[in-house]
């Protein structure tokens, strides 16, 4: 019995220590691009195409954030010089001698703290970008894979029926003001006592939040009592955190993963969907598990135990 144990503990392991290709039997790579954490961030070191002071053309390597909640290709940081840059700029990425990947990314300032975690930050790849491909993210290997999706259907390892919880995601929230999609990554979630809803697929964040709106009013109202006063600012958040021993994904509960969740309040760039929002998934759940398969063919999400 405890030889059997330790089999089907080691084997996802084995799985992706040997296999090179990730369980995808017919995939193509397209690029495979190193990752590493820097405070918590998850980064993956791309070559882009640029210019020196002198017109040269170099290729250098910067470090990118996948952002499933960029609807568009993604942004960049421009120089300071690139400022007032307006509408989208074509970068190119070098992944070998016969591919060139290019992506239409918007300028923007806004992406500061992750310049302030690794000064090699160049932007973020969003989720128009992430959906043409198959994305295998290793974190076993510390690395992410970009397989092709015009070749057929793709063909899995069958050991992924046993090794990987399959979670469909749904991409079809609506932006109330316009009627108009907001095209990002959302999982179906049981979490009680939080509002059922649903939660962010989120690559870009370091640590899952439950959203504060999802707690019970009684609960609410205790985290508004435990606020302090600053006498200068007024009231200042300590929303702190809670522990939750459900979360269900696909009818798996994972939350002894990672039960600690932060409490935040519902950003901006949310607060005008069709659809409740519970919270988010975030990269500290995600890297408890060997690797995380993104299929846009079939629209699901694999995290492989």
């Amino acid at each position: 019995m405890k030889i059997t144990l330790l089999t089907l503990v080691l084997c996802p392991m084995f799985l992706f220590a040997q296999n090179k290709t990730t369980c995808l039997k017919n995939g193509t790579v397209v690029a495979r691009f190193p990752m590493h954490f820097t405070n918590g961030y998850m980064f993956i070191t791309v070559p882009v195409v640029d210019t020196d002071v002198y017109g040269k053309t170099l290729t250098l390597e910067r470090s990118f954030i996948l952002d499933p909640a960029a609807s568009n290709d993604g942004s960049f940081m421009p120089d300071d010089s690139l400022v007032s840059v307006t509408g989208t700029q074509k970068f190119y990425f070098p992944v070998s001698k016969q591919r060139t990947l290019t992506a239409d990314l918007v300028p923007t300032l806004a992406k500061g703290m992750y310049k302030r975690s690794d000064t090699s930050f160049f932007g973020v790849l969003g989720y128009n970008f992430i959906r043409r491909y198959i994305t295998i993210i290793n974190f076993f290997e510390r690395s992410v894979t970009f397989y092709s999706i015009g070749e057929g259907e793709p063909v899995w390892e069958s050991r992924l029926d046993t090794a990987a919880i399959f979670v469909p995601y749904l991409d079809d929230a609506i932006l109330d003001h316009c009627n108009c999609l907001f095209p990002t990554m959302w999982f179906d979630v049981k979490a009680p006592p939080l509002k059922e809803g649903r939660v962010h697929f989120s690559l870009a964040e370091r640590q899952s939040v439950v959203f504060r709106e999802a707690l019970a009013p009684k609960t609410q109202k205790y985290i508004d009592n435990e606020w302090r006063k600053d006498s200068i600012a007024g009231k200042k958040k300590n929303l702190g955190g809670i522990e939750l021993a459900t979360f269900e994904l696909s009818g798996v509960n994972i939350a002894s993963r990672s039960p600690r969740r932060a409490i935040a309040d519902l950003p901006p760039i949310f607060r005008n969907l069709n659809i409740f929002i519970t919270g988010t998934v975030a990269v500290d759940v995600l890297r408890q598990f060997h690797a995380v398969i993104i299929d846009p063919t079939r629209s699901r999400v694999m995290l492989v135990k």
